[in-house]
């Protein structure tokens, strides 16, 4: 067998949640980039992507700066030890270049970390394979490696010296999760004032954002692509690397009215924004109650939203009118950001892919149940009941709006069940005939029958029937 190469380049593709928050702190640190250096140089600045670290600042072909990004909500050192040791092996590796560490809670000083990090235990040694033979020819660093580069250079303290928890301003050395979207909204605003001596409307803000993160995944979701199927870090595979030319070029854009593709790209960002939320928050509620066999489902969760981010953009949004059936809206428009991605039904969702332990299939967002021969479709819908607004007439609008819905209608048809928060009924047929009579005589063909049969259950029916 030939030796095995070590690498401190990797291509380990990152779970879901946090990953939204990784790339916006790129776009946020490229701003901050951008509003410092002169504008004359831009064409030698770019910005690498998951490959020496999760992101890095390259001049030419000098690293100006390598950034890892954590969006724990926890404060405990040891969570942030095989970070710490990464950065600090990077840079000692990379002659003394600047490494950053960007985190989404308060943590300690540097100096505290520095004096404590030392005293914890190692990070652990990688164990033998059983069968070296299938092992790849080339692996990446682990954080045990650079625990013992920096330890055996003695460069303990150098390293130190370049490391830093990123500033947002104002003293701040960390960004939450909700926060990150104000700080770039914000550095936007200044690059027009700087260079172009006025201030942008909030519309072109808007707009601006949007595709900068657009841009952003359309590098990521390539990169993720070519390397699903191999983790070991291929020579061949070159960083991916986006030159800041790129993101000028966005932000001195004269936008119009938001085409199509904003409002998908917008769409993207609700989406996957919301998800990485409520995982995080999955998470942090699987390890206060010590659920940690729960975690197998979280990533299995995490996993499908990483397929559904692989969808181009017509298809995501055909996938935003699938799960929210019942809202009829058949071209992307300024309507589409509040009612195909609703705040209030993104959990019911999540939830589903959570809680269902069959694999998605097919549209990569619909269940099937092969021995009943079923597929099953996780949906944002949820009664919001109250004095004004009874069960029977919520539930009657739901069903008609569905089956009213011609943008999805064939997709439709392979759904049996849809699966919400608190709806039930035998059909969508009699649930939309309790207030409204959707009853034809006109001759139906059988994709119209067998839609109007799909049954609505509630997720604890769901999980019942499919797990």
């Amino acid at each position: 067998m030939d030796t095995v190469q070590l690498s401190p380049y990797h291509s380990a593709i990152p779970s879901w949640s946090g990953f939204q928050y990784q790339g916006k702190v790129a776009i946020n640190v490229v701003l901050d980039y951008i509003l410092k250096i002169e504008l004359s140089e831009i064409d030698l600045y770019s910005l690498e992507l998951e490959w020496y670290e999760d992101f890095s600042i390259i001049k030419e072909e000098r690293y100006v700066s390598i950034h890892q990004v954590k969006s724990y909500k926890k404060r405990i050192l040891s969570e942030y030890k095989d970070a710490l040791w990464n950065l600090l092996g990077k840079s000692v590796l990379k002659d003394g270049t600047d490494s950053y560490l960007h985190a989404a809670t308060e943590l300690d000083t540097i100096e505290d970390m520095k004096l404590r990090l030392i005293n914890l235990t190692p990070p652990p040694e990688p164990k033998l394979p059983k069968d070296p033979s299938k092992e790849p020819r080339m692996k990446s660093y682990t954080p045990w490696h650079y625990y013992k580069m920096v330890i055996d250079r003695d460069a303990y303290d150098r390293a130190f010296k370049n490391l830093a928890l990123y500033s947002y301003g104002n003293s701040k050395h960390y960004c939450p999760v909700n926060e990150l979207e104000r700080q770039i909204k914000k550095r936007i605003k200044q690059y027009f004032e700087k260079n172009k001596g006025s201030s942008p409307t909030q519309a072109h803000i808007e707009t601006t954002y949007n595709y900068l993160l657009g841009e952003l995944d359309k590098h990521i979701t390539i990169r993720h692509s070519a390397e699903q199927e191999s983790e070991e870090v291929s020579q061949e595979f070159l960083p991916d690397r986006i030159c800041f030319s790129n993101f000028i070029s966005i932000l001195n854009s004269e936008w119009e009215e938001p085409s199509e593709e904003y409002i998908t790209l917008g769409l993207r960002d609700i989406f996957h924004s919301t998800c990485d939320l409520l995982f995080h928050e999955l998470y942090e509620t699987i390890s206060t109650e010590g659920h940690n066999h729960r975690l197998e489902d979280l990533h299995r969760a995490e996993s499908y939203v990483r397929e559904i981010a692989r969808m181009s953009n017509a298809s995501f949004y055909s996938f935003c009118q699938m799960i929210t059936p019942h809202i009829v809206l058949e071209k992307a428009n300024s309507h589409a950001f509040r009612n195909l991605i609703p705040e209030n039904g993104m959990d019911v969702f999540c939830l589903a892919l959570y809680e269902i332990k069959h694999v998605l299939n097919g549209y990569k967002y619909i269940v099937q149940d092969k021995q009943k021969n079923l597929c099953y479709l996780p949906s944002t819908i949820k009664l919001n009941v109250s004095r004004l607004k009874s069960e029977s007439g919520q539930l009657s609008k739901i069903a008609v709006g569905i089956l009213g819905n011609a943008a999805i209608r064939d997709e439709l048809f392979e759904v049996e069940v849809i699966i919400t928060e608190n709806v039930s009924a035998h059909s969508l047929e009699s649930a939309a005939n309790k207030f409204i009579d959707i009853s034809s005589k006109s001759k139906e063909n059988n994709n119209i029958t067998k839609i109007k049969n799909i049954r609505l259950i509630d997720i604890d029916t769901a999980m019942e029937e499919l797990n």
